[in-house]
C-alpha cells in the first residue's frame, strides 16, 4: 500500500500553488519531489500530511481516504528545513516530546529506549543532555530527525531538511539519512531545489513547476528520459547544458549544426529528424578535455570559472557567445581567460522539440548496466 493523492489542486488568494496533481507511492519507497523555489513542493507535502487542505482532490493513506483527517490522528512525522527545537528542553526531552503527548500512553522505559534508538542511529547519543544553543546546526537538525523517527509513524515527510546547513554536512547527512530511512521501512517524502539530493538518495522522483507535476517515476528512467527539457535541465548535477541546434541534411546523411565549429554527425537518426531546429541537450560530464573515443567532437572555448570540487573539478567556459558548465573527473587547475580545446560526446545527446520542449529522441541507449548513479 502506501499514499495516493488524486486530482489535488490548491490556491492562494486565487493563485494555483497546485493544479491537478496526482500520484501514487507505494511502501518502501523514497520519493523526491525536486523543482525551483515557489514550484509548490511544500504546499504538496503539506496537504499529504494533512496540515493544510486541498481545495479539490483526495489523499489516501493504505487505501483509505484520510483528506478530512486532522494531521494528529496520521501516522505522520514532519521534518522543516528550519531547526525546530524547543530551546527550554534538552536533545532528549525535544526528542521525547512527541512520545510525551501521544494519545498512546508511552512508559518512562520505552521512552527512554526509543529517544536512545533514534539518537543512536543519528549519532547525537552523547549530547542528549545538551539544549539546543549549546550544539551545531547540523547536531539540532540531526535532533529534529531524531525526533521524528522516534513517533515510529509510518510516512514520514521532510521538507528542506538539509537546506541550512554547510556543504560539509549535507553530503554527510545524505548519506546517513539514506540507510536510515531505508532500515526504517514505510514512506519517506522528501522535498528539495538540489537534484543532488534526489540523484543521491531518492528511488522515484517527481519534477514540480509552476504547481503542476511534470514528470514522476522511478529515478533512473526519469534520468535517462526526461519527458521535457525543464526536467532535464534541472534533474541534472550540474545544470544540463541546452544549445539550439540547426539540421542540415545531405545526400548521405545529416549534421546537427552546434556553432560555426561544432558539427555532430547525425547520419544514423537522419530519417528521424523531422524539425529543421532542435533544443539539444548536453550532460556536463559529456563533454571533456581529452579525446576519449572517436566520435567526440573538438571545439574551442574561454575559461569563464573554475571549481575544484574534491577530486572533480566544474568549469563554465564560453563559446559562440554561449556559457556551457563542463565537468571533468580530474583534479584540474585552469585559468579565467584560458583558452581551452574540449571534446564533446556526439553519442550522448537529448533533442528537445523547438516548441513543446518535450524529448524528441536521444542520440543514444543505454544498456541494463548503466545507472543514474553512475552517469551523474
Amino acid at each position: 500500500m502506501g499514499i495516493v493523492v488524486e486530482s489535488v489542486s490548491k490556491s492562494f488568494s486565487g493563485t494555483f500553488a497546485l493544479k491537478d496533481v496526482s500520484v501514487s507511492i507505494e511502501d518502501g519507497q523514497f520519493v523526491t519531489f525536486l523543482g525551483p523555489l515557489g514550484a509548490g513542493k511544500t504546499t504538496l507535502l503539506r496537504i499529504m500530511c494533512g496540515i493544510d487542505r486541498p481545495d479539490s482532490g483526495r489523499i489516501y493513506y493504505d487505501g483509505q481516504d484520510v483528506t478530512d483527517v486532522a494531521v494528529q490522528k496520521r501516522p505522520v512525522a514532519m521534518v522543516y528545513q528550519q531547526f525546530v527545537n524547543y530551546p527550554s528542553m534538552t536533545l532528549y526531552e525535544n526528542i521525547a516530546s512527541p512520545l510525551r503527548v501521544s494519545r498512546r500512553k508511552y512508559s518512562k522505559g520505552e521512552i527512554e529506549k526509543r529517544v536512545h534508538e533514534s539518537a543512536d542511529l543519528l549519532g547525537i547519543r552523547q549530547i542528549l543532555g545538551h539544549y539546543p544553543e549549546e550544539v551545531s546546526g547540523g547536531q539540532k537538525q540531526r535532533a529534529a530527525i531524531a525526533r521524528a523517527l522516534t513517533k515510529d509513524a509510518k510516512f514520514i515527510f521532510l521538507d528542506e531538511p538539509l537546506a541550512n546547513l554547510d556543504y560539509k554536512l549535507r553530503e554527510e547527512l545524505r548519506g546517513e539519512l539514506k540507510e536510515i530511512l531505508r532500515r526504517k521501512g514505510g514512506v519517506v517524502v522528501y522535498a528539495t531545489p538540489e537534484a543532488v539530493d534526489a540523484l543521491s538518495m531518492a528511488s522515484h522522483v517527481g519534477y514540480i513547476e509552476n504547481g503542476q507535476l511534470w514528470q514522476y517515476g522511478a529515478l533512473k528512467h526519469v534520468y535517462r528520459y526526461p519527458q521535457f527539457k525543464e526536467v532535464g535541465r534541472y534533474f541534472s548535477y550540474p545544470t544540463m547544458n541546452i544549445l539550439p541546434g540547426t539540421v542540415e541534411k545531405y545526400a548521405k546523411g545529416a549534421a546537427l549544426v552546434l556553432s560555426d565549429d561544432l558539427r555532430v554527425d547525425v547520419s544514423r537518426i537522419a530519417d528521424q529528424l523531422d524539425q529543421e531546429v532542435y533544443q539539444v541537450g548536453i550532460r556536463a560530464y559529456n563533454i571533456s578535455t581529452s579525446k576519449e573515443h572517436a566520435e567526440m567532437v573538438p571545439f574551442q572555448a574561454e575559461v569563464e570559472l573554475s571549481e575544484e570540487l574534491g577530486s572533480d573539478t566544474e568549469l563554465h567556459v564560453r563559446h559562440n557567445g554561449q556559457t556551457l558548465v563542463v565537468l571533468l573527473q580530474e583534479f584540474a587547475r585552469h585559468e579565467i581567460g584560458q583558452k581551452v580545446t574540449l571534446y564533446l560526446d556526439s553519442t550522448r545527446l537529448f533533442l528537445f522539440h523547438p516548441h513543446t520542449n518535450e524529448l524528441v529522441l536521444k542520440t543514444f541507449q543505454e544498456t541494463t548496466a548503466t545507472s543514474a548513479a553512475q552517469e551523474a
